[in-house]
């Protein structure tokens, strides 16, 4: 009963996480259209793709078996922290800290 709470959590926090990725996406969409055509729309369009592909990816496999391994989402973690905007790592480490606690189950 305990594991399976557990991993409801644990894929909810990671479903949060990957619908949550949309804000830091549309800010960098904001910051596209204010520049215009110049070096730096390059750079917003490949934070916004890096985004968007992460976010796809979370969101499709929230519910596979490898999250349930701390490993994993902390691999996770650390791609977010240095490829995506903050605010990505914080329903992150829920799924993380849950996780830790089913493993220790």
């Amino acid at each position: 009963m305990e594991q399976e709470k557990f991993r409801k959590k644990i894929t909810f926090w990671l479903r949060f996480s990957g619908w949550f990725c949309l804000l830091p996406a549309s800010m960098w969409l904001f910051v596209y259209r204010m520049v215009g055509a110049k070096d730096l729309a390059i750079i917003c369009l490949l934070e916004i793709a890096t985004i968007v592909i992460f976010a796809v990816f979370v969101l499709t496999t929230a519910e596979s078996e490898m999250w349930y391994k701390p490993g994993k989402i902390l691999i996770l973690m650390v791609f977010s922290f240095l490829f995506m905007p903050f605010i990505i790592l914080i329903p992150l480490y829920f799924a993380y800290s849950a996780s830790r606690k089913l493993e220790k189950l």
